[in-house]
């Protein structure tokens, strides 16, 4: 038994393999919330563009999806770099997480559907939730020794931090959201300059390491 578990705990490619095909997926899934809209018999071609117009959920809930799925798939790569090994507790974590990056396309219908309060609410529940999954992934990993040598703690908890950056600008949307549903759509936009400030932290950690 003990050898089948050592076997199991060095087939981490089976574990990304499955991973990037869920997330793959998902990613396609998003796009076919997207509907051509339907042009009223009689009605002038330039009508078009403002029935377009009217789809700008569709829009925001494609790219905003897409974009923070394609961050948190950064973000699982480089956790499974560093993870030379693993057990069940990292197997299963990792399913809950697929388990919530497959939900994020019925999370994006209900909000391009109703881009109201409880729309924007929902979807940055989901995506809160997906993010905070991956960053118990990367506590557990770390807790229980599985991260390859050479990683400082400064790198763990700044790496931990950028896990939790996302989750925590959902958060305060979905807080936001019950205030002010437009508001909260623009606290979205405060992913970009916080992930980018710590990826600016982290690569300076990772040239510390190496000088």
């Amino acid at each position: 038994m003990a050898t089948l578990f050592r076997s199991e705990a060095d087939e981490t490619d089976r574990v990304l393999a499955l991973s990037d095909g869920v997330i793959a997926i998902v990613i396609t899934l998003l796009v076919l919330d997207l509907t051509v809209p339907q042009l009223p018999p009689g009605s002038p071609e330039s009508a078009l563009v403002r029935l377009v117009a009217r789809q700008w959920p569709e829009f925001l809930g494609f790219v905003l999806s897409f974009w923070v799925i394609g961050l948190y798939w950064v973000q699982h790569r480089r956790t499974f770099i560093h993870i030379e090994t693993h057990e069940r507790g990292v197997v299963f974590l990792n399913l809950l997480f697929l388990l919530l990056v497959s939900f994020v396309p019925y999370a994006t219908s209900v909000f391009t559907t109703y881009p109201s309060q409880f729309g924007v609410t929902f979807v940055s529940a989901v995506l809160a939730l997906t993010g905070t999954s991956l960053a118990l992934l990367w506590a557990y990993a770390s807790q229980n020794d599985l991260l390859g040598a050479g990683l400082t703690s400064r790198t763990v908890t700044i790496q931990a931090a950028r896990y939790l950056a996302s989750p925590l600008v959902f958060g305060v949307a979905i807080l936001v959201a019950v205030l002010d549903a437009q508001l909260a759509i623009l606290m979205w936009g405060l992913l970009l300059p916080l992930n980018g400030a710590l990826q600016s932290r982290l690569i300076e950690s990772f040239d510390g390491e190496t000088a």
